[in-house]
């Protein structure tokens, strides 16, 4: 699930929850991400058992107030105070009680604003710099504006880190001892991996039914980016997860099933029960 906005919509998850192995929820839950985490905590109320939630924060969760990163810092530390697995550029290996397991990348994954293309990147940042809410409710440190270039400095940065842990963990997967300094560590024969973002990482994330509705072309570009040669490489994940769109996604990108499960602006198609099988 993602982009709950429980400060607008109160939501009370399913009772009793169904049943699942981790419970993946992909961003914007509040603006604020201590609350989303505390929103996680108090909702579930220990329904979860050991069963490990995991949680990526969204765009949202950084209009607390506070810069960036003290905002990621003070949230990893509620989260581990909770059992939360709060995950930013870093990865949690499932277990499926048979040998094997997943591994979930998880990242915000911001735009690089080059949905439609390189050439017009740069337009979509000075649009943005003018009309994203982002731009003045998120705060690096120094009480400057996170500005579309920061996001797009950002997103560079979790894209290399996608890319590098999926190679890691395919090619543990398939024999090869891991080099010390590889980002992902014990992967096992049989492993596979599952990345969670909030933004989306493709124009098909997008449902055609909403596009007319994106009538700037940097709106778009604010939602998603490009990463399905990601979905076609060697070491390509199983499934990706992800929120930030205008409706729910189920589709095929190469060889990753790419779903959403977003609940603003689409509460008719929202599901709390969704359970994706991988």
């Amino acid at each position: 699930m993602s982009d709950l906005v429980v400060e607008r919509h109160p939501l009370a998850l399913p009772a009793p929850l169904p049943d699942f192995d981790a419970l993946v929820v992909a961003g914007d839950v509040s603006d604020d991400l201590q609350g989303s985490i505390q929103w996680l905590v108090q909702s579930l109320d220990g329904r979860q058992g050991s069963r490990p939630v995991i949680l990526v924060p969204g765009n949202r969760e950084y209009w607390g107030g506070k810069d960036v990163e003290e905002t990621l810092g003070r949230g990893l530390e509620l989260a581990n105070l909770h059992g939360i697995a709060l995950l930013s550029d870093d990865a949690l290996r499932i277990d499926d009680g048979r040998g094997a397991g997943l591994f979930v990348l998880g990242a915000t994954l911001w735009t690089d604003w080059a949905l439609n293309g390189a050439g017009r990147a740069t337009l979509a940042r000075g649009h943005a710099r003018h009309h994203h809410s982002d731009c003045r409710l998120i705060r690096r440190a120094g009480s400057s504006p996170y500005l579309p270039h920061d996001a797009a400095g950002a997103h560079a940065r979790s894209r290399a880190y996608i890319e590098d842990a999926l190679g890691s963990i395919v090619a543990q997967s398939t024999g090869f001892s891991p080099s010390p300094v590889a980002l992902v560590q014990g992967a096992r024969p049989g492993d596979r991996a599952v990345v969670v973002t909030h933004h989306a990482p493709s124009v098909r994330c997008l449902p055609p039914e909403k596009l007319p509705d994106i009538c700037d072309e940097w709106v778009g570009a604010s939602l998603a980016s490009d990463l399905e040669a990601v979905m076609h490489a060697w070491g390509a994940p199983t499934l990706w997860i992800h929120g930030h769109v205008p409706g729910p996604v189920d589709v095929m990108v190469g060889r990753t099933r790419v779903v959403a499960n977003p609940r603003m602006h689409c509460q008719a198609s929202f599901d709390p029960a969704f359970i994706v099988s991988v």
